[in-house]
């Protein structure tokens, strides 16, 4: 048995078996990390791509709730000295509820809440007092508002948008008033239904009770939302990406953003399966595209083995006939066993240099935004956590291109693209060799300098800020910069509550009119 096994152990299949083993497991951790590099890129998109529509449909919703504002206080203003005309009241009434579908119901109070005209006239309101929430509200604030969804007297959810009405004498004369309802059609319910379901994705709002306002199960408005994961992060947050579990036990990928005048929350998510449905095509094309070098590499390195085992073998074949006359000289003329043994280590150490290098490979793509040539915001996270451990203290520029959408719908994502690269470009000149450049949204940025105070990298932000302002960008000519600085000085403050008041920063930049900077506290 022993004597079969040393026959069959023979150097020439050591190292074959080697070879293989190597170039197996070469493959199969190329194929894992590029499996895994795959799937965080996948993940990454579906949830930027929810949050940018989710921001989208806050938007658009913002800009109607805002133009209906204006037509009620438009109308109001004619109706200071109008209050007496029924006429007129009733026809102002008609016009506010049919011209457009912005409201569902429109209704005219005096300054005691009795209803003075109403459209549609089937509700039975005019002479009669207003109890509901709204009402009550519009009457004691005085002032425009929108009110808190509530539960109508006839069982309908609804929120009411009011205006007050002055005389000219600017005595409080009553309100004028929309009610949306939101179970029924409406301009509202249009704008958040343009949302194409597909794949398990859908969209909801949500107040800050966690009370459903949309949904496209209508049943479901009007319910408080449980058992959901990410759900107090997302109002606490109010504008971003994450990974949860739905109230029915589903992996989704959601991103949300809030609407600034209600407060609502505009929730877009897809379920985490059906957005890695893409990561069976791409890793069959990896496969495809990575089998064929790496049985080449086998072949080569197998035939590589031979060659080294050659002269090892046949000092062993001459250590078998020591007593033959001749031995000595043959022994001599084969190469130095120590140059062949040397010559196996490197060819171990080519193999293990050839894994090294695709790991590399793959870890500089995972680290690298493939569009700029910046680092993406893994990188970024990495070089942050490790900059806290060292205690080596930094501050953070949070940059936002301003109206990149325009830039876009204007010249064309191709030109957009070219200004991310450019704009990189700009932000690698105020970069040493110790900081870094990454991207970590669309047109969102974070330059990282090293051992800079925060009060310095004030000073570093705004000549950013001047350097971009004064750019041309080609096709686009010239763009600006929101800026919003923070900094981590070796203190017991965490690192995601800087990099939270970087953000708040940015905001405040972009809310005191862009194109400027703000430090974080």
């Amino acid at each position: 048995m022993s004597s079969l096994k040393y026959h069959f152990l023979k150097l020439n299949r050591l190292i074959l078996f080697l070879a293989l083993t190597a170039t197996i497991l070469t493959f199969i951790i190329s194929f894992y990390s590029n499996y895994e590099v795959q799937k965080a890129q996948l993940i990454s998109q579906r949830i930027n791509v929810n949050q940018a529509y989710a921001h989208k449909l806050a938007d658009t919703t913002e800009v109607f709730l805002k133009l209906s504002r204006q037509q009620l206080a438009y109308t109001a203003n004619g109706l200071g000295t109008k209050m007496h005309d029924q006429t007129f009241l009733t026809r102002e009434a008609n016009r506010l509820k049919y011209q457009t579908d912005s409201f569902n119901s429109v209704v005219i109070s005096n300054a005691v809440g009795v209803t003075q005209a109403a459209s549609p006239e089937t509700l039975g309101l005019v002479g009669r007092q207003l109890t509901s929430v709204g009402s009550r509200q519009a009457l004691n604030e005085k002032k425009a508002l929108i009110s808190k969804p509530y539960i109508s007297t006839i069982d309908n959810l609804l929120v009411f948008i009011s205006t007050p009405i002055f005389s000219p004498d600017h005595d409080y004369l009553g309100f004028l008033g929309g009610t949306i309802y939101l179970k029924k059609p409406n301009i509202l319910r249009e704008i958040l239904g343009e949302h194409f379901y597909h794949n398990g994705s859908y969209i909801y709002v949500v107040d800050n009770d966690k009370k459903i306002l949309y949904h496209p199960e209508p049943e479901r408005i009007g319910t408080i939302v449980e058992n959901n994961t990410g759900l107090d992060e997302i109002i606490a947050k109010k504008e971003g990406g994450l990974s949860l579990r739905n109230s029915r036990g589903i992996d989704m990928l959601a991103g949300y953003s809030t609407i600034p005048s209600t407060g609502w929350t505009v929730v877009t998510q897809s379920p985490l399966a059906s957005s890695l449905l893409p990561l069976t095509g791409i890793m069959e094309t990896v496969i495809l595209k990575t089998l064929p070098m790496t049985l080449g590499v086998f072949v080569f390195i197998w035939l590589f083995a031979r060659a080294i085992s050659h002269p090892l073998m046949q000092l062993a074949d001459k250590a078998k006939v020591l007593d033959s006359p001749n031995v000595s000289e043959e022994i001599e003329s084969i190469n130095s066993w120590y140059v062949e043994s040397s010559s196996l280590k490197k060819a171990i150490l080519s193999g293990v240099k050839l894994l090294h290098t695709q790991i590399g490979q793959l870890k500089l793509d995972a680290d690298t935004d493939p569009l700029t040539g910046a680092k993406n915001r893994r990188a970024l996270q990495y070089r942050l956590e490790a900059l806290v451990v060292q205690g080596t203290k930094f501050s953070l520029l949070s940059v936002d291109i301003d109206y990149f959408k325009k830039v876009n719908d204007t010249f064309g994502h191709h030109a957009g693209d070219e200004v991310l690269k450019q704009q990189v470009a700009v932000m690698n000149r105020f970069s040493r060799a110790q900081d870094m450049v990454a991207r970590t949204g669309g047109e969102e940025f974070v330059l990282l300098l090293t051992e800079t105070s925060q009060d310095d990298a004030f000073v570093v932000a705004e000549r950013l800020r001047e350097a971009v302002s004064n750019e041309t960008f080609e096709e686009v000519g010239h763009i600006t910069v929101s800026i919003g600085i923070g900094a981590w000085l070796n203190d017991a403050k965490p690192l995601k509550k800087v990099l939270l008041s970087v953000d708040e920063a940015l905001y405040a930049a972009k809310a005191n009119g862009r194109n400027c900077c703000v430090m974080g506290k």
